[in-house]
């Protein structure tokens, strides 16, 4: 007796392993870009610059890029200070660092850096590093800063004190 390869369940193999495999890839994707959420640094700034509580960058609090989240993605700095912010993106997608204008507004869709406080240079891609100098408001209150290629997902504040 032989065997009808046409009857053979191939088909039914083949679309078996195309699901597993899509199974697979989102759990792996799913796995890489999540990290905890909710990480603070203190960084309280004194004229000059903003010290960071355990940052090893001199003169500055260090913010890492990751794919769609700030590390830390809370700061917090003194009133009125001048504050420096050294960036590193170790995400593999483009970001930047662009903090909300007086009145809590993002003046720019995307920051050139002539009307809202931005990254330097504004495109800061996958391995290289930036920095950002702003300075605090003058009363205490929360200020809000994003990355303009991810705005709905990656954000975080700066507490002024």
């Amino acid at each position: 007796m032989k065997p009808d390869l046409a009857k053979l369940p191939v088909a039914e193999g083949v679309v078996g392993f195309l699901v597993i495999m899509i199974i697979v890839t989102f759990i792996g994707a799913f796995s890489a870009t999540s990290g905890e959420e909710g990480e603070t640094m203190s960084a309280p700034a004194t004229s000059g610059s903003a010290t960071p509580a355990a940052s090893t960058s001199p003169g500055g609090t260090t913010v890492v890029l990751h794919d769609n989240r700030f590390d830390p993605n809370e700061l917090t700095v003194q009133a009125g200070a001048t504050a420096t912010i050294q960036i590193t993106n170790d995400g593999k997608s483009p970001h930047n660092m662009h903090i909300a204008g007086p009145g809590g507004d993002f003046t720019e869709d995307f920051c050139a850096g002539s009307a809202d406080p931005c990254s330097n240079p504004n495109t800061v891609r996958a391995g290289q590093t930036a920095t950002l100098t702003f300075q605090a408001p003058s009363s205490a209150g929360e200020v809000n800063f994003r990355c303009d290629f991810h705005p709905q997902e990656m954000t975080g504040k700066i507490k002024v004190q």
